[in-house]
């Protein structure tokens, strides 16, 4: 009798098809959160939880007032899975408030004091839903990028939770629709609004994919016109005209102006114009009051440093974005050639400022947008490198020493090398780097992206020379601009491949290693592209463990799919990253040092600091060797938890 009672119950509930949607629902789930990189769906796990358990007892119960109960409650409950930390005692005190009120109707109808609780919790269900609703909406931090999927998400939801009590008010003769058709509908709703979530996600990575694509293009351009100014022995003006084209066209300006620092002057001279570009300081009266006078005079202007807008820059190395030129006293504007608005940004190698590109737009144009002025800062920093190279190289070109011209071609590669490694909390770093000849093939750096992401990089470039070189700037231009997503390991490894093959020559690929480290949780990801694999010495075990994963290097093929391994790491562990000119050195006798030699190293000396090691691997290679010449780049960057 009673499981026949349970049955009907089942079937009154409509419970089978709200099971078939919860199902639905989970395994929707599953699929959009492998592919959400940028953890947005979390949410919706919680609310299908939620949204079970609820269906789940008051099915089986069969009360209705436990339905409305739990819709005074679940805007509470979306309120703590998005405001989380950042609001917790605001969201602790209404979701306080909201079950006690449900428990208190709840009661109070128990006992017989209220005869009907279903228009009382209707309508407070109604009230808590705007409340929730409403603190969610203002105080949630959105990416912009989902501003769309956001704004349908607020109406959908509103429309789902406050639903269900509003239909209730119209009587019991309605609650069998509630279950049929309202309820299930919440389900309906919330696959719905993940497949447009899905679908603007696929959109996004797209854009980002073409927007990434068209930098990479941008940077190998460069790279084909510093070459072309190498040819040409150094011609520095032409490649500043091709900047000034390249940051007018990527970023929509009227004008553009670029001028290089003067060391020994204390002063920033003119290289380049592009466009209309108008005067923005006072000008001698002797000046044609035209546009072909303005251009013959700032193509010889030089500004001291520190003085006007420009020698600003040129001094300090502070970008800025100037949306109203006619409120800022360092900006002249004449009549016959007013501004709408002005982006300046610096070039910069490291620290040193070696030049200022100054953008503007006509005031009759559009104003800059921050999107114009993120691309224009990327830009001037692929432009600092290519110039930089070609100072580096005049300095060679200047000096008839052959074998100095080698020392700057490795002060070139050396420039691309992190000066120093971060100094973190719970990772400590060791490192040491000898090249064969000259110019460097080996590639390392560490990248703090937060405290919960640290990326460590290896690369070795196949091949020696200049060539080689500007790709590790390839390679090392893509690699800070990735990992400032939330892209992992393998599609990092994935899109600087896309970037890189067929740009170079297949004489000169790359193997490349990246690890992501949470150092707080020791939470790694991993990824290979033809590297030798990654060494870790298991503290708590007492062994070496090798991280490897078969795959092919950078430049080989473009459609090539690499993969991502995860794996935890632990306190007093160390992870040892290295290149080939370590374990195929060789000694007199012809034999090679080997793995086997790291990990015996490992084992004796693992109670070393970071830099401890690196050095004892050092040494141990150059007594292994001895006075056998070294043929290959040797690099070794070692990492050791706290």
């Amino acid at each position: 009798m009673m499981l026949s009672e349970v049955f009907h119950q089942l079937l009154s509930t409509a419970l089978p098809a709200k099971l078939f949607l919860e199902i639905s629902l989970v395994i929707l789930l599953r699929y959009i959160a492998h592919h959400d990189t940028d953890n947005i769906v979390n949410w919706a796990f919680w609310g299908t939880i939620f949204l079970i358990i609820r269906d789940s007892i008051g099915g089986l119960v069969g009360a209705h007032e436990l339905f409305l109960a739990t819709d005074i409650i679940i805007p509470a409950f979306i309120a703590l899975v998005f405001l989380g930390n950042s609001h917790r005692k605001l969201v602790f005190v209404y979701g306080l408030i909201a079950i006690s009120v449900a428990i208190t109707l709840g009661v109070l109808h128990l006992l017989a004091i209220i005869p009907s609780t279903v228009p009382v919790l209707s309508l407070t269900a109604i009230v808590s839903a705007g409340a929730g609703l409403y603190l969610v909406n203002n105080k949630t931090e959105q990416n912009q990028k989902m501003q769309r999927f956001y704004q349908i998400r607020s109406v959908l939801i509103s429309i789902l939770i406050v639903l269900p009590p509003a239909v209730s008010l119209a009587g019991p003769f309605v609650y069998p629709i509630l279950h049929i058709a309202v309820y299930p509908l919440q389900y309906l709703g919330f696959i719905w609004l993940l497949l447009q979530y899905s679908n603007q996600e696929v959109e996004l990575l797209i854009q980002d994919r073409d927007r990434l694509s068209d930098n990479v293009d941008t940077l190998y351009n460069f790279v084909l016109n510093s070459s072309d100014a190498l040819r040409s022995g150094g011609d520095l003006p032409k490649l500043m005209q091709y900047v000034a084209k390249t940051i007018a066209e990527g970023t929509e300006s009227d004008g553009v102006l670029t001028l290089l620092v003067d060391d020994f002057e204390d002063q920033v001279t003119a290289y380049a114009i592009h466009g209309v570009f108008p005067p923005i300081m006072e000008i001698p009266e002797s000046i044609p009051r035209n546009e072909e006078g303005f251009r013959n005079w700032l193509s010889h202007l030089k500004i001291p440093l520190g003085q006007g807008l420009i020698g600003e820059i040129a001094k300090t190395g502070k970008a800025q974005f100037i949306t109203d030129p006619d409120k800022d006293s360092r900006i002249v504007i004449h009549p016959s050639f007013p501004i709408g608005s002005l982006i300046g940004v610096p070039f910069l190698i490291e620290e040193r400022i070696i030049g200022v590109a100054i953008l503007t737009r006509k005031k009759s144009s559009p104003v800059f947008t921050d999107k114009d002025f993120d691309k224009a800062t990327l830009l001037a920093g692929f432009a600092s490198v290519i110039i930089n190279t070609i100072y580096s190289f005049q300095d060679v070109s200047e000096r008839s020493d052959i074998d100095r011209a080698a020392s700057i071609a490795e002060d070139i590669q050396k420039a691309l090398r992190p000066k120093k490694l971060p100094k973190l909390p719970n990772l400590t770093f060791g490192t040491f780097s000898e090249s064969a000849w000259g110019v460097y093939s080996d590639y390392y750096d560490v990248i703090p992206v937060s405290k919960e992401r640290i990326y460590i990089v290896i690369g070795d470039v196949a091949g020696k020379g200049i060539q080689a070189s500007l790709i590790m700037v390839m390679i090392r231009a893509i690699l800070h601009l990735i990992t400032n997503t939330n892209k992992n390991t393998a599609t990092i490894l994935s899109w600087i491949n896309r970037g890189i093959t067929g740009k170079i020559d297949i004489d000169h690929f790359a193997t490349l290693q990246i690890l992501c480290v949470n150092p707080l949780t020791g939470s790694c990801e991993y990824a290979n592209a033809g590297h030798r694999p990654l060494l870790i010495w298991r503290n708590n075990l007492g062994l070496v463990d090798a991280i490897d994963a078969e795959s092919v290097p950078i430049g080989v093929e473009k459609n090539t799919e690499f993969k991502s391994t995860h794996f935890t790491i632990a306190p007093e562990d160390v992870l040892i990253f290295y290149t080939d000119g370590v374990i195929e050195a060789i000694n007199g006798k012809g034999k090679q040092y080997g793995i086997k030699s790291l990990t015996t190293l490992l084992h004796k000396f693992h109670d070393l600091s970071a830099v401890e090691i690196a050095q004892k691997i050092k040494v141990d290679i150059k007594s292994f060797m001895g006075d056998t010449k070294q043929h290959d780049d040797q690099t070794v960057l070692v990492v050791k938890t706290k």
